[in-house]
């Protein structure tokens, strides 16, 4: 199992020394301190660990099965699976949101949470989703109102500030970039999304069914993780089961045998 996890992991999670960064020491995130409130002799430079939790989430996203059709959206609470401790995590969430560096938005009616995307993978995934035919509007769009906005959503006012018509408001929905909250508001979208809310609901499903089907409704994190469900888990194993620990569909349970995911009852 550690092998595997390894393998998973990106260089921010693996076990190590404390680094020097900046003439400071920073604690590692396997190091005791990780998830902790202890954030002093922390230099600017290095990533929080809410950020370098992200950053390990994005990387279990299969970037290449899209082909840049979505930017790496994962979900909000799968932080709390890497980062135990909650208040951290909505406090330096937050302070990311106002650097601008993170994007938190809904998506839609069928996902019932809240889903980040960084910032510019954001950007970089409109102006490639529409090539040469983006639109004036559109770039415009991300230059005056998403690089300087860390809300959700946009309101009449907000839009008339940065001299958008209604025109162009609606041509901004039909790009899949604004969809209606209510009248004169609007959320920030992702285009595309609809694809990954449709692999995301689907793969929940398969996962949770698949832990109820074991006997007590329980199995070792190891023997899930090594099950193949590529058909209907489309976002990996890896992805699905931090979205499941961090929602606290399971209990978690160390074992001699390695972790156990229990389901916990409808």
């Amino acid at each position: 199992m550690m092998s595997k996890r390894k393998a998973l992991m990106p260089d921010v999670f693996k076990r190590r020394k404390r680094v020097r960064v900046g003439g400071l020491v920073r604690p590692t995130p396997s190091s005791p301190q990780w998830g902790s409130d202890n954030e002093e002799h922390i230099s600017a430079a290095a990533p929080s660990d809410t950020k370098a939790a992200m950053m390990y989430l994005c990387s279990l996203f299969p970037k290449q099965m899209y082909e840049g059709r979505i930017p790496p959206i994962i979900m909000k609470h799968q932080l709390y699976s890497v980062v135990k401790n909650k208040t951290l995590v909505d406090r330096q969430l937050n302070d990311l949101r106002n650097a601008h560096e993170v994007k938190m938005m809904k998506l839609g009616n069928e996902v019932d949470e809240y889903c980040l995307v960084f910032t510019e993978d954001y950007k970089n995934h409109i102006t490639t989703f529409y090539g040469h035919e983006l639109s004036k509007t559109v770039e415009r769009f991300l230059k005056d109102v998403v690089s300087r906005t860390n809300e959700m959503c946009v309101t009449q006012q907000i839009m008339t500030d940065h001299n958008f018509t209604d025109v162009e408001i609606t041509q901004l929905v039909n790009a899949g970039v604004l969809t209606v909250r209510d009248l004169g508001s609007w959320w920030l979208a992702i285009p595309g999304a609809g694809l990954f809310v449709k692999h995301f609901t689907k793969g929940k499903k398969a996962v949770l069914a698949s832990i109820r089907k074991s006997k007590y409704k329980e199995i070792l994190k190891q023997e899930l993780e090594s099950r193949k469900m590529t058909a209907s888990v489309k976002l990996g194993m890896s992805y699905h089961i931090h979205d499941i620990i961090g929602g606290d569909l399971v209990t978690c349970i160390e074992t001699t045998s390695g972790e156990l995911l229990r389901l916990k009852d409808d």
